[in-house]
């Protein structure tokens, strides 16, 4: 896969929207035609767009519309956006919107566009392996593109000397060009992911899984900017949408994600008895939890009597700290199951019995050193 990103320009048929629409910023036009051999010798197919086309409308990805492609002037902050995007007998018809026409700096924009100081539609784009043939016929192009990776549509000047403007763009495609459209794409895709996921910390719950699966296009866009392909198809899967999960899984998720909530909501006093007891009970929930979801799907029969006990020890447990928490009931005698861990325990390490009057019954034995 070629690793550059490549451009291509064409005179702009801009079309305004009447009333609203068009002080709105609606403009439309072609962002590419059919056949046009540039100074480069490449000419774009029909269908060259379709797969990438179609990749975003399901993704419900829209287009960034740049303004010189974020060089000659342009600063890399998108201009607007591309809402609409097809192919027809011409080429690729897009239309959208100029952002901030309420604004100096939008109005300015919307005026240039309209008086043809920017008069030009350029494309950038990649192609992927296999995604073009040489050609060798005296007089025609010397490459055809038959499938190309569609990235942005730019507004740029001069479309008289579009051509000129594809050579100089391409000379420097391999630095600035790509450079600054790439890493802009990639910062404004892990800025959106970011606002999901502080979102998710500040809610202390998990992504719902429209949110996962917004997390994971913005994912997508910042890899595809970064490294002008397509993130393979194995990652996607590792990353997709949890519907995907077994029942067991999905299971295993909730209850982290019920502890993890749970702990963070913690009544916290200060004193140490009490905010430990107080974290302890969401997090013993989780166990307990976990040890269902096994109950329910788990295939070996001594790992499912293993968590029948640690729900039913940890259901005690619970219910001894909230006796505890509530003044209702001092510290009793360790549970049996956990002086069955305290043995392993002291086995394990090879440790000295060593009683202590400051440790409960039963935890005597155990020294850890």
């Amino acid at each position: 896969m070629r690793g550059d990103i490549e451009i291509c320009a064409v005179p702009f048929e801009v079309k305004f929207a009447a009333g609203d629409a068009g002080a709105n910023g609606h403009v439309e036009g072609y962002g590419a035609v059919f056949g046009n051999t540039d100074s480069h010798g490449d000419a774009i197919m029909p269908g060259a767009f379709a797969r990438s086309i179609a990749e975003r409308k399901a993704q419900g990805r829209s287009l960034p519309m740049h303004v010189m492609h974020g060089i000659f002037g342009g600063d890399g902050v998108p201009a607007g956006v591309w809402s609409e995007m097809a192919e027809d007998s011409k080429g690729l018809h897009v239309k959208g919107k100029i952002s901030g026409t309420n604004t100096d700096a939008g109005r300015l924009l919307y005026e240039r566009v309209k008086d043809g100081a920017l008069g030009g539609l350029s494309i950038g784009y990649s192609v992927p392996q296999g995604g073009s043939v040489k050609l060798t016929a005296p007089g025609g192009p010397k490459r055809q593109i038959k499938q190309a990776n569609l990235f942005e549509v730019s507004l740029v000047d001069d479309p008289s000397n579009a051509l000129a403007r594809v050579t100089e763009l391409k000379r420097r495609s391999a630095g600035e060009y790509k450079a600054t459209l790439q890493a802009t794409a990639a910062i404004q895709a892990v800025a959106q992911a970011l606002k999901i996921y502080q979102a998710s910390l500040q809610g202390n719950d998990a992504p719902t899984a429209n949110e996962r699966q917004q997390l994971l296009t913005h994912l997508q866009d910042a890899y595809e900017a970064l490294t002008g392909s397509r993130m393979p198809e194995g990652m996607k899967a590792a990353m997709s949408n949890p519907a995907a999960k077994s029942d067991f899984d999905k299971a295993m998720d909730q209850a982290m994600s019920d502890m993890m909530r749970g702990m963070s909501d913690a009544s916290m006093t200060g004193d140490p008895d009490h905010d430990f007891m107080s974290m302890m009970i969401p997090h013993h929930q989780g166990a307990i939890a976990m040890a269902q979801a096994e109950i329910a799907h788990g295939k070996n029969a001594s790992t499912i009597a293993l968590a029948r006990a640690i729900a039913s020890a940890q259901t005690g447990q619970i219910a001894d700290m909230r006796e505890m928490l509530s003044g209702k009931k001092s510290a009793g005698r360790i549970p049996d199951e956990m002086k069955s861990v305290v043995s392993g325990l002291r086995e394990a390490i090879g440790a000295a019995p060593a009683p202590s009057a400051l440790l409960p019954p039963g935890l005597g034995s155990l020294l850890l050193s």
